[in-house]
């Protein structure tokens, strides 16, 4: 097959290099940052002449340019789609708009974030690192400590497993009745939004507390928080944890987006030292 990769982080490089060992070939662009690289200059023809267009995840940060953080050069997005035709196109977190001006042109889109099963197992390395996260900013042992973990989603769900299997207490804050009954299933203790809300002080009691729903849920409830409370936004914007009374009230808090990328990216970055010329 014909592969052509257009942008994204370091996944994307790395997943150059798999295809390549299959004896498909492929053209990569958007990388020039990267040492000893050199790359195709004109990336129009790498679309013409290739079967599979691979995107980044997410495909665009400012919804009018393709995301490359490894490129000095901008590809705006309405340019982009007027040179797809015919294609069988890979990406993430696609805005449905842009899939749908793609597929007026005959092209076959695949958004892999849309995909259950990737969704759920990329779940896994966010899980891995907000524990790594929890170790390095916490200063007692993670047994016997008391996590909150606020929306039981996919990464609810991997995130108090994991958790649990360490001897944590886990309460999960839930948003359903159908989350309230898997989380009873696994034995975790529950409470819903409304009912946290209105008990503030009740989260004291946590040493942990660790956000994944993307919507405002702790805004004046914060304040109700011990200063040494360790708190976690996993989620996307608009966040679920209200930035301007984090800062007032000087609390111990970190923003931890995009786990996925940056640990695959780190790992990549060890497995090559920096030597990106052996992987291509």
């Amino acid at each position: 097959m014909k592969f052509c990769i257009i942008g994204g982080d370091l996944r994307n490089f790395f997943l150059a290099q798999l295809l390549s060992k299959e004896k498909n070939e492929v053209k990569i662009y958007g990388f020039k940052k990267l040492e000893n690289f050199k790359e195709f200059e004109e990336y129009d023809k790498m679309i013409s002449n290739s079967d599979i267009i691979i995107f980044p995840i997410p495909f665009t940060r400012d919804k009018v340019t393709l995301n490359m953080p490894f490129s000095d050069r901008n590809i705006e997005i309405k340019e982009l789609i007027e040179k797809l035709e015919n294609k069988t196109i890979f990406a993430g977190n696609i805005d449905n708009d842009i899939v749908e001006k793609m597929k007026s042109k005959n092209n076959n889109v695949i958004d892999i974030m849309k995909k259950e099963e990737f969704a759920v197992l990329n779940a896994i390395p966010t899980a891995e690192a907000t524990i790594e996260i929890i170790f390095k900013h916490t200063k007692k042992i993670l047994q016997g400590s008391n996590i909150l973990i606020l929306g039981f989603g996919r990464i609810g769900k991997v995130l108090a497993y994991k958790l649990k299997a360490l001897s944590t207490n886990v309460t999960c804050v839930i948003t359903n009745e159908v989350e309230k009954a898997w989380a009873m299933v696994y034995g975790y203790e529950t409470i819903d939004i409304e009912s946290m809300k209105n008990n503030g002080s009740k989260l004291k009691q946590y040493d942990v507390i660790i956000n994944t729903i993307p919507k405002i849920i702790l805004e004046e409830e914060l304040k109700e928080i011990r200063k040494e409370t360790l708190i976690i936004d996993l989620a996307s914007k608009p966040y679920g944890i209200d930035r301007n009374i984090v800062e007032r009230e000087n609390l111990n808090f970190i923003e931890a987006l995009g786990l996925p990328r940056k640990i695959c990216s780190n790992y990549i970055s060890k497995m090559y030292e920096g030597n990106y010329k052996t992987m291509y």
